[in-house]
């Protein structure tokens, strides 16, 4: 069959002045593409994905060099050429579909705004034939009240629909090719596979072919054709999907598909190799847990959540009066000690709002939290409030901005414990060297800035400033939601090691099924502030009793391991 597209030896170098030599994003790059053929490409964060796309539309920021490359397009040449040329083929010939759809649109322009721009900039339309293509272009793109969208700016619509219009403007001039870059990595998993039906219908009905750049082996089983697989720059291996996602060949492909988590059945642990070890019990940090090693289990569940209720407030304008929206709604549960409970649902459910609340960052509206025995939600005593606050710590979702970009990771870890006058301060350097030992770090890093570490590595310092307080409870607000899947697994790891040895309590918010099927003994299903279901973890995922939990699961982009 003809070729749409072909990449020959794609090198994307980066001078670095300093030691006179090259930096490699991708380095000999091979690709092919049919049309209406829908290609994946793997790897994780630095492995050169996005890189190929910017390359093929000329949308490398300098001082990038393509040193050697054939990029073809329906077999003419595109690599290499002025500005001029790529502006001709940019959503005309090439759509590009961004990561995140609230930056990919403009915040000042309504949505009818920018999908026509778009379309008398890249068609022969004009007039009142504009608007009327615009809104053929919502109804492909299931975008429900397409009129009415029309009128909207982005901040009004959810990431969903947001993420819809998007598609609608990469196919506005039915474009030969869509290159699309992590577009469903922020999205709940229901809204996820409703816009990959989307995007994979766009492509049917129009012949359009897709290069997928993701690390969602999920959404690469689900919907690509082929896969390749790149690490460090480079083509480690590619092959029909099934073949390389069921049967890798290298050894760094086998690793990734160690690290994915698994829907159908739990593991202990993750299997791989050189990330995720064990901690080291004997660290100098060992002391500091001596005491609750020597604990008993109490029959008592460490936090009670009795009819909890939050409803936030709308300002009262001079033309809007106030309103009302219940966040949740008469929520209860129960977590015993050395425990791990899921809670799972789409944004809007109430998950994380609960977490705040838990840990007095929300004050509630009506019900009961009783940590430890005391009912920490009506407690008067400032210092009572503070010690019980102090053993209950959150490990947040994105482990960059919950970090001070001013500050050392040495710094980062013990800060607050100086605050509280928890330790000395001649004291806090080694224990913040012994609290990086603990969660997998080299101490050489201690001085080093937050942007120094990679996501993965700043997860571990938030784990280590959690642990700084010796906390019997933890608060996890999607811990791993912007990590890599390899990287995913040794922090995952790395919490179950740290829960078996020390006795932690975790709650665990996460709108990843297959993560919570790994973490969690017990499951709470939430939608729209009210909790549907709550039971065991294999009675969650094997036997579910509500229609919202089944469609959950139903969404859910698996690979079949069988």
């Amino acid at each position: 069959m003809k070729k749409l597209l072909e990449i020959n030896n794609l090198t994307v170098a980066y001078p670095d002045i300093v030691k006179n030599n090259f930096f490699y994003a991708t380095k000999d790059i091979s690709i092919e593409l049919e049309p209406g053929q829908i290609v994946g490409i793997l790897g994780e964060s630095g492995a050169g994905k996005s890189t190929i796309g910017r390359a093929i539309l000329g949308l490398l920021d300098p001082p990038a060099i393509i040193e050697s490359a054939k990029i073809k397009l329906n077999n003419d040449v595109i690599s290499n050429r002025d500005e001029k040329f790529y502006e001709s083929i940019r959503g005309k010939k090439i759509g590009y579909i961004f990561q995140n759809p609230m930056t990919a649109l403009n915040p000042v322009l309504t949505i009818g705004e920018q999908i026509m721009e778009t379309i008398e900039a890249n068609t022969d339309l004009q007039g009142k034939r504009v608007k009327q293509y615009a809104l053929e272009l919502l109804e492909k793109a299931s975008v429900s009240f397409a009129e009415e969208r029309l009128k909207k700016y982005p901040h009004q619509l959810s990431g969903g629909l947001c993420q819809r219009i998007v598609f609608a403007i990469a196919i506005a001039a039915k474009p030969d090719l869509i290159i699309a870059d992590e577009p469903t990595t922020a999205l709940d998993v229901t809204v996820q596979k409703s816009v990959l039906h989307t995007l994979t219908t766009l492509c049917q009905q129009e012949n359009i072919a897709i290069i997928l750049i993701t690390h969602d082996m999920g959404v690469v089983s689900e919907i690509c054709n082929y896969v390749y697989v790149l690490r460090n720059g480079k083509q480690v291996e590619e092959g029909p999907t099934r073949e390389v996602l069921l049967k890798p060949q290298t050894t760094y492909s086998k690793e990734l598909m160690a690290s994915v988590p698994r829907i159908d059945r739990r593991l202990d642990r993750f299997q791989v190799t050189k990330i995720g070890e064990k901690i080291n019990k004997s660290t100098a940090l060992s002391y500091l847990y001596a005491k609750r090693l020597e604990q008993k289990t109490s029959d008592s569940p460490l936090l009670q959540v009795k009819n909890l209720s939050k409803t936030f407030f709308t300002s009262k304008t001079l033309f809007k009066p106030r309103k009302e929206f219940q966040a949740v709604k008469d929520v209860s549960f129960e977590v015993f000690q050395g425990e791990t409970v899921g809670i799972i649902g789409e944004s809007g459910s109430g998950k994380s709002t609960i977490g705040r609340m838990i840990l007095g960052l929300h004050n509630i509206s009506s019900g009961q939290i009783i940590y430890k025995g005391n009912d920490i939600s009506s407690a008067k005593d400032k210092s009572v409030r503070s010690e019980d606050h102090l053993s209950m710590q959150c490990i947040f979702q994105d482990p960059y901005s919950s970090l001070n970009p001013r500050m050392t990771a040495g710094e980062n870890i013990t800060y607050a414990l100086r605050v509280h006058k928890m330790v000395e301060k001649n004291k806090t350097e080694k224990l913040a060297a012994d609290l990086m030992a603990l969660v997998g770090l080299e101490q050489s890093g201690l001085n080093k800035l937050p942007h120094a570490f990679s996501g993965g590595q700043r997860q571990r310092i938030g784990i280590a400033r959690a642990l700084a307080f010796r906390p019997d409870f933890i608060f996890c607000d999607e811990p791993t939601s912007s990590l890599d899947v390899s990287v995913q697994a040794s922090i995952l790891n790395l919490l179950k090691d740290l829960q078996q040895n020390f006795s932690l309590t975790l709650l665990f918010v996460s709108h990843d099924l297959a993560v919570i099927r790994q973490m969690c003994d017990r499951v709470i299903v939430m939608k729209d502030g009210v909790v549907l279901e709550q039971n065991t973890n294999e009675n969650i995922f094997e036997n579910p009793q509500h229609i919202y939990t089944k469609s959950l699961l139903d969404a859910m982009p698996r690979i079949d391991f069988n």
